[in-house]
């Protein structure tokens, strides 16, 4: 089975520090309870979801995990020997980590079926190409593999071969575009919606020998001729038709032609 890369290399960008402004800024998005993380992201430049969410972690004063140690790796195994996977009961016995923490690692890491070994190119294309048949059946997937368990194959597949196989992108992990730019389009969809629900009215003008004269001068060239008995058309305003309207010569007058647009 092989399965082309559509990316083989992909350069990691530099971290750079978080500043006293963007610490604020961040703090000032989170008080808006409506606003994700991509949301936030989209208003601090340069940084992703990922990045805000544990920079606020540090900001809130959240500890970060500690890594596990042998001596409580080796109590938690003796703990599912005794209680089985009873995770609350055992998490009283381990009073710093909560029973979903102890869950996880002893499913993904002391399982004594699962197999930890570093990821294989032929373990990695059989995720794609099931995935390309199941979806997101991590379950079903897991059993066409040597003892990997359903989460560390979601966390392959999210993590690493999403992007290299199938080009797509977590969302987590990419700078959004600007909220300013997102806003410029939307006013300029908008403009648009409105100049096509409305569209500009515009007044037409006539032309006297070729001429432009505003409508009053138009309306005075037709009321001395409007009760003449030469003139069998009622005067009406103008609408946009091209019709030439002559006017005959009355009294010594001079003939004027009169384009309608």
């Amino acid at each position: 089975m092989s399965i082309s890369s559509s990316n083989s290399h992909t350069p990691i960008p530099q971290r750079k520090p978080w500043t006293t402004k963007e610490d604020e800024l961040l703090t000032e998005l989170r008080k808006q309870n409506n606003l994700d993380w991509i949301e936030v992201a989209r208003r601090i430049d340069g940084r992703n979801p990922s990045q805000c969410a544990q920079r606020w972690k540090r900001i809130k004063g959240f500890k970060l995990r500690k890594q596990w140690t042998e001596e409580e790796n080796q109590k938690l195994i003796d703990l599912v020997s005794k209680f089985g996977y009873h995770w609350s009961k055992i998490s009283s016995f381990l009073p710093q980590r909560t029973g979903k923490q102890i869950r996880e690692h002893y499913l993904n890491q002391l399982h004594p079926d699962i197999n930890n070994e570093p990821w294989t190119k032929e373990e990695d294309e059989i995720v794609v190409e099931f995935y390309k048949r199941l979806g997101g059946k991590w379950s079903q997937i897991s059993k066409n593999l040597n003892k990997r368990s359903e989460n560390s194959i979601k966390n392959r597949f999210y993590s690493y071969l999403r992007n290299k196989y199938l080009n797509i992108k977590n969302p987590y992990y990419i700078v959004p575009e600007k909220k300013q730019k997102l806003n410029e389009l939307n006013d300029s969809e908008q403009k648009l919606e409105k100049q096509i629900t409305n569209p500009i009215k515009q007044e037409p003008s006539f032309q006297t020998n070729y001429q432009q004269v505003s409508k009053e001068q138009n309306m005075q060239l037709f009321m001395p001729y409007y009760q003449s008995q030469f003139i069998q058309y009622p005067m009406a305003y103008p609408c946009a038709m091209l019709v030439p309207i002559y006017l005959y010569q009355q009294q010594g007058t001079q003939v004027n032609q009169v384009m309608r647009y």
